[in-house]
């Protein structure tokens, strides 16, 4: 560096500086494959967004979908759990965030930016929370739904689908993971134990799409009664399991049809799984299930091998098979209650507890990593850090 400002200084070219003609080894200069390469190792999401703020070619990199994959197979980015009290459900749910995950800080910061105390939400309104998926909460009341963004501290503010109030029915609201500025809510209306039918709003048109009733439910019931689970989701299907029957209820909120899949050989009814979706977004079930050599984690990967809605068209193939003394051997915890939630490959459960609250563990199904412990009276939803934040916040926003 002293050779070349002496040089400066006497007018001359400095030798540390590529001379003209010559090829330069700035980030300009590779190609699309290498820079990815460089991309997809940093540490977390946030430090993605800063990266994709400096040009509009890493910016367009960082958000094409085929890197969105690999980058949020590698990092998660579980930010942390909301939480609700299992006596008072009325009660606004409380954050826990899961701070072990992240080195550069990135993840509090974005935690302090954001609204994760739920201030802007307003308490009294009897709001009760429904779902949690990319980045967004779902709340319901009795008369509307609230679609709130902790980021962005913004909430979008929905009146229910006007059903037919003579009907004694149940209703199950879901939010669905689109990876957009939009979204999708999901209701689902049961009439008795003989129909069901669902409908779906959609941000973009700000309207409602009623679907029509179908009589080929499996024996739905009420959230009171022991066999109704609620709904599960992925890749724009909800699932409902049922402790009476192998055959999960789906619901596709493209084509607003009901079906239904079987289980995989070996789980059974009562057995702990969840469906969710995997590290790639497809949809997987992870099931814990006793073994000669100890209690294993099983991963499912639903296939879809036909058009149709019978069973005879979907699949589940085992994915992995990993030894759960990998993350409970290491923890000096009861046994496992059951598999909450799977998210992006991260998967939730609960340990068995006869005094609320439960404990919890969250861990990754690729390295069985825990990623946050935490604990619940009620149910827990894993937060993840939105996709749709990355590559379009400024970087003052995370930092």
């Amino acid at each position: 560096m002293r050779r070349c400002r002496k040089r400066k200084r006497a007018g001359e070219k400095p030798s540390c500086l590529p001379a003209a003609g010559t090829s330069s080894s700035s980030f300009e200069s590779l190609n699309d494959d290498v820079l990815g390469e460089i991309l997809v190792r940093l540490p977390s999401v946030a430090a993605l967004a800063r990266a994709a703020c400096a040009c509009a070619r890493w910016r367009s990199l960082a958000s094409s979908p085929a890197f969105l994959r690999r980058f949020r197979a590698l990092h998660p980015s579980l930010l942390g759990h909301f939480a609700t009290d299992h006596d008072d459900e009325s009660v606004l749910p409380m954050f826990h965030p899961a701070r072990s995950q992240f080195d550069d800080g990135c993840s509090d910061a974005a935690v302090r930016g954001g609204d994760f105390h739920l201030t802007h939400v307003d308490a009294n309104a009897g709001w009760r929370l429904h779902d949690c998926r990319h980045g967004r909460l779902l709340f319901a009341n009795e008369r509307d739904l609230l679609v709130y963004d902790p980021l962005s501290r913004r909430g979008v503010s929905i009146r229910r689908p006007s059903w037919d109030p003579d009907l004694s029915t149940h209703f199950t609201h879901l939010l669905l993971a689109d990876r957009t500025d939009s979204f999708r809510v999901v209701s689902v209306e049961h009439y008795g134990e003989d129909a069901a039918r669902g409908a779906v709003y959609s941000s973009r048109t700000g309207t409602w799409r009623r679907g029509r009733w179908d009589e080929r439910v499996v024996n739905p019931k009420r959230p009171s009664e022991c066999s109704y689970y609620p709904g599960m989701q992925a890749d724009g299907r909800v699932y409902w399991k049922n402790r009476d029957t192998t055959r999960l209820q789906v619901f596709d909120a493209g084509d607003m049809r009901f079906s239904y899949v079987r289980l995989p050989d070996g789980v059974h009814p009562r057995s702990k799984y969840a469906i969710g979706e995997a590290e790639d977004g497809a949809c997987c079930l992870v099931c814990l299930a006793d073994a000669p050599h100890g209690a294993v984690f099983k991963a499912y990967r639903l296939r879809i091998v036909g058009k149709g809605s019978s069973s005879e068209w979907w699949s589940w193939e085992l994915d992995r098979r990993v030894p759960a003394s990998l993350v409970i051997g290491k923890l000096k915890y009861p046994p496992v209650r059951h598999v909450c939630a799977v998210v992006a490959g991260v998967v939730l459960i609960c340990f068995q507890n006869y005094s609320a609250p439960h404990r919890h563990v969250a861990f990754r199904l690729s390295d069985m990593k825990v990623e946050a412990t935490l604990r619940s009276s009620g149910r827990a939803y894993p937060y993840l850090m939105p996709w749709r934040h990355s590559p379009t916040l400024p970087s003052s926003s995370l930092v």
